[in-house]
């Protein structure tokens, strides 16, 4: 069980330097704003939500997330506005940030827009060194180094919509702060935020009476990581109940259906199943994700 801990441990603990470092839901056509500043207020109906995502629950210390966020739309500034609170548990370690979005929307023609946007976050990464003390050694440079480094940064996107088609893309980490916590020796790469590039793209197809069919895909180039890959579609039936199907290359399917109560509340569900590489271990090895969204207005 030690070796297993141990093992686990350095997976979570190169997070810092080597993998993705920003959270994500699996559910992103929920979240264009959060992976796109871009988008903040494009719909022109504004929202604030919560959000909740479990991972690999037979695993110690399994990844966690937990998303307070709002959407905003300025229309008469032709303007929208986003604001993402989030905390991040893994194991012995955490990430605590808040990302504040702006977009200024221009139109493009009669039924489109372009959103020009940015962004700045603020990222606390910490250790909790007492669950770690007995994996490592005690000369090991982490258990000397800081518990916790704050970093600053920001990021730019274009996201563009006509009602059907809508793609985008975004840089985040642009400044790519340091965040070492402990200094390694004969390091190649040192601690830091490393620039996420993100692109995404959907289309609106109407496929009977009020039935909307909608392709989507979201490509994630990540300095350091291996580059990711979405295609996924989603049924919409009368903006009320709406159900779909992810792909995530090499790593999993996610299933999600959501519906919309009470004129303004919309509750949805998905389920991540890993095809590689945790589908080696049984049980417990996908991923639960919940959201509530209320659209502040009417439809």
């Amino acid at each position: 069980m030690r070796k297993f801990y141990l093992l686990f441990l350095m997976l979570i603990l190169t997070g810092v330097g080597y993998s993705q470092q920003l959270h994500f839901m699996s559910q992103y056509m929920q979240h264009n704003a959060m992976y796109n500043p871009a988008a903040a207020g494009i719909t022109e109906q504004s929202k604030v939500g919560l959000a909740y995502r479990n991972m690999w629950s037979s695993f110690p210390g399994n990844p966690t997330t937990y998303m307070l966020f709002g959407d905003f739309a300025l229309n008469k500034l032709n303007a929208g506005i986003s604001a993402y609170i989030y905390r991040d548990e893994t194991g012995p370690t955490s990430r605590t940030g808040i990302q504040l979005g702006y977009s200024y929307h221009v139109k493009t023609g009669a039924n489109s827009k372009l959103g020009l946007g940015l962004e700045v976050r603020g990222l606390q990464y910490a250790v909790d060194k007492s669950k770690i003390a007995d994996a490592l050694g005690p000369n090991d440079p982490l258990l000397g180094g800081k518990d916790k480094k704050l970093g600053i940064d920001a990021g730019a996107g274009v996201y563009w919509t006509n009602e059907k088609l809508s793609v985008g893309a975004a840089v985040s980490q642009l400044i790519q702060s340091k965040l070492e916590l402990a200094n390694v020796p004969n390091a190649k790469e040192s601690g830091r935020l490393y620039r996420h590039f993100v692109f995404t793209g959907s289309y609106r197809i109407q496929a009977g009476d009020n039935i909307y069919i909608i392709p989507n895909a979201m490509a994630r180039v990540i300095a350091h990581s291996p580059s990711e890959f979405d295609f996924g579609a989603r049924c919409d039936y009368q903006d009320k109940i709406w159900w779909g199907l992810d792909w995530r290359v090499k790593q999993s399917w996610s299933l999600q259906a959501g519906f919309k109560m009470l004129q303004r509340v919309r509750l949805s569900y998905s389920y991540d199943y890993y095809e590689a590489p945790i589908s080696v271990y049984s049980g417990g090895t996908g991923a639960h994700e919940v959201s509530l969204i209320v659209d502040l207005k009417k439809k």
